[in-house]
């Protein structure tokens, strides 16, 4: 039985992968770990406190298949660069590799606006679109804070993993939804620079589409785990 450790979005929690897990947990071990700050998981949040995290859960683990979505994505590279004999895929969804140039911009606005306004704006895209998912992601949000969104933003601003990608051997399916306009260069440059990518832009989906689309989103991150390798 493989296990699949499962990386939130800065500012969601664990929550937000259970429709995957309640099908991923019919044939796999599924992990879904809080990060630094989020949810059940004391704080502060930094990339840094997140990939100790990420790394101490794997120090009990043979091998695992890294999820990641949104910002959790540097977080699953940073993960197998420091950890390469323990990861033995990865699935990447909505991520960057380095800074795009809206990264300033949205903290400046992120900064002026109150915490009460973020969640209101966010909320949406945090639960898919589904209103059965609507309180939990407003929670997380509230929970998180802003301070942790600001800080995810500012260090995701900073990092360029574009040198290092080439390091990282485990093969990687790369997602970005059609509707996430931002992402899919972002994600054309992941793919291009991992020795064994493959990139899907998948249809009618957005950033956090795990919960819009929950059952393709299964099915790919699966079907990615069982494919048979050498």
């Amino acid at each position: 039985m493989s296990t699949l450790v499962l990386l939130h979005a800065f500012g969601s929690s664990r929550r937000a992968w259970s429709p995957q897990v309640a099908e991923l947990s019919r044939r796999h071990r599924v992990l879904t770990p809080d990060l630094p700050g989020h949810h059940s998981s004391p704080g502060p949040f930094s990339l840094d406190a997140a990939v100790r995290s990420v790394r101490e859960l794997l120090a009990a683990e043979e091998q695992v298949h890294l999820v990641g979505i949104s910002g959790s994505v540097s977080v699953a590279l940073l993960t197998a660069l420091a950890e390469p004999e323990k990861v033995a895929s990865l699935v990447l969804s909505g991520g960057v590799a380095a800074p795009t140039g809206g990264d300033g911009l949205q903290r400046t606005v992120m900064g002026l606006l109150p915490t009460a306004m973020i969640v209101s704006m966010m909320k949406g895209m945090y639960s898919g679109g589904r209103p059965e998912h609507t309180a939990t992601a407003a929670e997380d949000l509230r929970t998180a804070g802003k301070a942790a969104l600001l800080t995810g933003l500012r260090e995701l601003g900073e990092l360029d993993l574009r040198p290092r990608l080439a390091e990282i051997k485990a093969p990687a399916l790369v997602l970005v939804g059609e509707k996430d306009k931002a992402n899919i260069a972002p994600a054309e440059v992941l793919a291009a620079g991992l020795p064994q990518a493959e990139l899907r832009v998948i249809p009618g989906a957005g950033h956090l589409w795990n919960l819009e689309q929950p059952e393709l989103f299964t099915r790919l991150a699966a079907g990615w785990a069982e494919t048979p390798r050498g």
